[in-house]
Order: structure tokens, then sequence, then C-alpha cells
């Protein structure tokens, strides 16, 4: 749910509650000075009823009024005091019952006690009471309606340059060699947030790129003390005049040297990706190359018994072909390094996809750790844990996505082109 709409939904339900409590209070209060403006008209009545009747000793004649009745019932004894009350009647010819307000009260005349009654309709006062309140209503559904368009309009208006600059940082992506620069706006938090995101993506931008160019640095300078060492080595290794012992432990020293060789290739091959030097792309016939990558990889499979299973289809994707064989050759290496002997590899292509399966040997692997760099899934071999990364970088930079997944105990590796 975005910011602006949750506000406004709380705006607007907190108005709504704050005219709704306000509207209550404003009709019991109207409801009560209506009342009580009746009731002093009752009192007026009540006053003018003593005042004939002490002058003429005698009561007044209950004359027909509109929306007032005035009754006069004789009793034994007079009453404490006077009485209001709302009850409902109807006037005189009509059948349909109004709410009345009445005053009932004592009066002798002549030595007798009569309990007088008047009662004036509240047709008007309720007719009054239901105007204002359809008024109030009409106003409140108004005020409502205004605020939320005017809330709407400036809100978005508002959040103009938040979403500017989030598209901004969305979009932007280290090591493109790109500072990142936000539009000037007027709204103070926004500036703040503008210039400390700038600053923060700056500094992480050079601070990547210095940590590129060492990288890049060291793995290029070591290929020249890896092939004198390379070098010596042979050198040691022909000598007749070594010991066993001593072959052994020349002969362990050049595999460390065979790996630290490949760990270089490799942190220097992820470098160059990286870096897009690979930018040239050409339309490949991926069919064709799969198919080399297979001859090339068939005696392999035949020395540890594997058989291959192969479905290809004939299309043609846009990538840097040396980028496709270093990827096909990490996918059908991995394959081969954690495929059991007498097993098969199965492999396919569609135009979605490219589908690479195998046994698995140690059960699923890490789907969060799997592309990160040096991650091996705890068995020990040889390789230095970066050909799966590697062909993630070289699916990313060519448009396109790796998948893995663990299904009927293979593991399943896809190159999806859409």
């Amino acid at each position: 749910m975005k910011l602006f709409t949750r506000y406004n939904r709380i705006n607007l339900l907190s108005t709504v509650i704050i005219f709704l409590l306000a509207s209550g209070a404003f009709y019991f209060l109207l409801k009560y000075v209506l009342i009580s403006q009746v009731d002093e008209d009752l009192k007026i009545e009540q006053h003018e009823i003593e005042i004939y009747s002490g002058k003429y000793a005698k009561l007044p004649e209950a004359l027909p009024v509109k929306d007032q009745k005035v009754s006069f019932v004789p009793i034994n004894s007079a009453k404490s005091k006077r009485v209001f009350s709302t009850v409902k009647g109807a006037e005189k010819g009509e059948r349909e019952e109004e709410a009345f307000r009445q005053i009932v009260f004592s009066i002798k005349v002549n030595d007798q006690w009569y309990e007088v009654t008047v009662a004036k309709s509240l047709e008007g006062t309720d007719d009054m009471m239901r105007s204002i309140i359809v008024i109030t209503v009409l106003t409140i559904l108004l005020i409502l309606i205004t605020s939320f368009i005017i809330n709407r309009i400036l809100l978005t208006r508002l959040w103009q340059p938040f979403y500017h600059t989030l598209g901004i940082t969305q979009a932007f992506k280290l090591g493109q060699k790109q500072l990142a620069t936000f539009p000037a706006t007027k709204i103070d938090e926004f500036a703040v947030m503008n210039n400390t995101l700038e600053q923060f993506i700056n500094k992480a931008e050079n601070d990547y790129q210095l940590l590129k160019e060492f990288t890049e640095n060291a793995s290029h300078e070591l290929q020249t003390p890896l092939a004198v060492i390379r070098s010596k080595l042979d050198l040691l290794v022909q000598d007749e005049n070594l010991s066993e012992e001593q072959s052994k432990a020349v002969q362990g020293a050049n595999d460390s040297l065979q790996k630290l060789s490949r760990l270089n290739q490799s942190l220097l091959l992820l470098s160059k990706i990286e870096n897009r030097q690979f930018s040239e792309t050409s339309q490949i016939q991926f069919k064709s190359l799969i198919e080399e990558k297979l001859d090339q990889f068939r005696e392999l499979w035949l020395d540890k018994g594997i058989t291959t299973s192969v479905s290809l289809e004939n299309i043609t994707i846009t990538m840097n072909r040396e980028l496709a064989e270093i990827l096909l050759n990490n996918l059908f290496s991995n394959a081969t390094r954690h495929t059991g002997i007498n097993s098969t590899i199965r492999v396919s292509l569609t135009n979605l996809q490219f589908v690479i399966s195998n046994p698995a040997m140690f059960g699923t692997l890490d789907n969060n750790r799997l592309f990160n760099r040096f991650y091996k899934a705890g068995q020990s071999s040889d390789n230095n844990g970066l050909g799966l990364s590697i062909v993630q970088k070289i699916a990313t930079v060519s448009g396109y996505f790796v998948q893995y997944r663990f299904i009927n105990n293979q593991h399943e590796f896809s190159l999806l082109f859409s």
C-alpha cells in the first residue's frame, strides 16, 4: 500500500469519526435548545392562563389553535408542581400521529382545582432538525470528497520528487562508472534525503571502483610470478637427484600452484565480465555450440561411464561467443564433477530455455548461496567455487537469467531466455 493511500485512509477515517461525533453532539444540543424554546413558550401559556383566571375568575375558553391543544380537567386537589413531557398524538380531524410537547399544571378557579394541559406540536421543530441534519450531512460529504480530491492531487505532487529519487536509485547499478545525480527540490526533507543518498551512492561507486581496480591489478600482476614459480617447479621435477619424498613435495606444490593459477584466472575473468569488456555480441547458433561442447566432453564422460540424453531445438541467441563458450564449459564441468559413474546427464534446448540436469550425489544445494563466490556445497573438490558465480554473471550481462531447481533427486540448471 502506498504511503499517501494509507494517509488518505487514516485521514478520511479520522475525519468521518470526528464529524459523526460532532454531528451527534450538534443534534442533541440543537434538540435540547429547540425543546427548551418550546418549554419557554409553554411557560408563557401557563402564565397567561393564570393571569386570565385570576382576573376574570374563570378559565379561558379552549379555542382550537393550529399546532396547539389546551384542555382543562377538574381534580380534587392541587398537584405539587408542573410537569413537562413529550407525547404522541393526533390533531383534531387528522389520523397521523405526531409529537407534542406538553406542560401539565394545576390551577384553582372558584374553589375548584383544575388540571391544565397545554400541548404544542413539535412538527415544525422536527422539520427544522431534519433540515439542519440533512444540510450538515451534505456538508460533511462535500468536505470529505473535497478533502479526498485535494489530498490526492496535493500529495501526488508533493511526493513526486520522492518517486523520482526512488526511480533513479532503482535504476542505478554499481560498476557503470556513473555518479548518481538527483534533481533539486524545494521540500527540505526530500532535499536532505537526496543529498544523503547522493553522497552514499557516489561513495559506494568510488569504493567499488577502487576494489575492482585492486582485483584487476592483483590478478594481472600475479600472472608473472606464477609463471616464474611454475617454470622453477618444472625444472625441479626434471631433476633426477630428487628423492621420492622431495618429488612428492614438489608435485604437491605444483598442484597448489595450478589451483592458485585457476583461481587467479577465474577472478580475472569475473572482473572482465563485470567491467563489460566482452561488449561485442553476435547471433549465435546455440544448438551448434552446444553440440561442439558435447563432443569435447564426450570422451571424459565415456571414461566415467556417463551417458547423455540430448534434445535440442535449432535456435539463435544474441550473446558474446566467448562468454557463451565459458558458460557452457562451466555448466558441463559442474555437471560432470557432481555426477557419479554410470549416470545420465540430460541436456535440452528450446526457444525458451537451455536446461542441463544430472543426478545428485549429495542432496540439494543451497539456493540462497549457490551463485555466491567460493561456495562449494561442503564437498571436497579441486574447484575454486567460482564456476557458478561466473555462469550467473555471464547470464546477467547477456540479459538472461540462470535458475537452479532440485527435482526428483536431480540438479537442474536452466538458462532462461525470456
